[in-house]
């Protein structure tokens, strides 16, 4: 019969040598039960080995006798739970944990520890970190027995300048960003912020963050109908007739607006598009200069006799307007550049045409009204 050797810690924590491992030791119970040991004396243990447990049963053993047993060999600096030479009872959790090299680097400064620990959280909890410290992993991240190299950043003073006002504040974080937000501070990808947000924070940075926003603001204007005057010369000077009336038409604008720190920095129009074109007004102006004004006078005097003082008369019986002009008298004497017939026009342009009529025929052009008033 061959020699037995131990098995390695290596090979026990292979899943396959559990189940093995657990048949083996059932094995051993069964023979010894039947070479005269009684049942209560057997004791079930189950070994933590680096996380991986393994269900097994000793027999008036201490915890080195298990182990060997069961082909571990703990190697220097392994922690063993319970001590190695404790009796064990049933029931009892052996632990065994493997020493792994962690590089820890805290602030900058490297250092090389050896630790039983199976996860950050486990490191820490043995390293007495601050709970404000910032560790470079998650506290169930694994440590593989190859060892891993953990960052620990511990708070430092740094002033942060906000929007022009400074601050200083205590804080862990190895770089900008982290530092940032370890102080609250809220960033978006549109805010300018020095140094660079992946930069490495010492305790002499000064970090300087601008918020700025970028907006697009849409905003819809009224283009106000154009007027389109037409001059018409049957219209008295200054006389206007609206003849069809406009609509004004809308303009959409596009504005990209920059803000920093509160105050608008920027403004570019990035379109401006004619939703609907306006329609124009038309106005008719009159450009017939009309007569001069004239004062209250004779020729109303007479117009009272001879029309009743209404100028816009037209009975239809060959005379019209207040003066009670014939159609060849009006045009003869120039009233025609006011209208065709004396009713059709003003006070003031009658009163002028009268006065040619005046100069050419006297009084006797009204013969009744005039001899009424003693003029001739």
């Amino acid at each position: 019969m061959g020699t037995n050797h131990p098995l390695s810690l290596h090979r026990l924590n292979n899943t396959s040598s559990v189940p093995l491992r657990v048949a083996t030791s059932s094995m051993l119970v069964t023979l010894l039960i039947g070479g005269g040991l009684t049942i209560a004396e057997k004791k079930d243990v189950d070994i933590d080995i680096n996380g991986q447990i393994l269900h097994t049963t000793a027999l008036r053993q201490t915890v080195r006798e298990v182990l060997a047993a069961n082909g571990i060999e703990p190697g220097p600096g392994y922690l063993i739970t319970p001590p190695l030479d404790t009796v064990v009872h049933d029931g009892d959790n052996i632990v065994v944990r493997a020493t792994r090299t962690v590089g820890l680097e805290v602030d900058g400064t490297e250092q090389t520890i050896a630790t039983t620990a199976l996860t950050v959280g486990e490191l820490v909890n043995e390293l007495q970190l601050d709970a404000v410290d910032t560790v470079s992993y998650p506290d169930s991240a694994a440590i593989p027995v190859s060892g891993l190299t953990v960052k620990v950043t511990t708070p430092k003073p740094v002033t942060i300048i906000v929007d022009g006002v400074p601050q200083t504040v205590q804080v862990a974080g190895s770089t900008v960003a982290e530092v940032l937000a370890g102080a609250g501070i809220a960033i978006d990808g549109d805010d300018l912020v020095t140094p660079a947000r992946n930069a490495e924070v010492t305790a002499e940075t000064v970090i300087e963050v601008v918020h700025r926003t970028v907006d697009l603001v849409e905003t819809t204007t009224v283009i106000p109908a154009p007027v389109v005057i037409v001059e018409d010369p049957t219209l008295d000077e200054g006389e206007e007739i609206t003849e069809a009336a406009g609509k004004p038409g809308t303009r959409r604008q596009v504005t990209q607006t920059v803000t920093e720190s509160g105050r608008q920095v920027g403004s570019t129009v990035l379109s401006d598009e004619e939703i609907s074109a306006p329609q124009p007004t038309t106005i008719r102006r009159g450009t017939k200069v009309a007569a001069p004004s004239v004062p209250y006078g004779r020729w109303d005097q007479l117009a009272e006799c001879e029309a009743s003082g209404n100028w816009s008369i037209n009975t239809g019986n060959g005379f019209s307007g207040g003066l009670q002009f014939t159609p060849s008298t009006w045009l003869a004497y120039g009233g025609g550049a006011y209208a065709p017939e004396a009713w059709m026009a003003s006070r003031e342009a009658q009163i002028e045409v009268a006065e040619k009529v005046l100069a050419g025929q006297g009084w006797g052009a009204w013969p009744a009204c005039t001899a009424k008033f003693g003029w001739r």
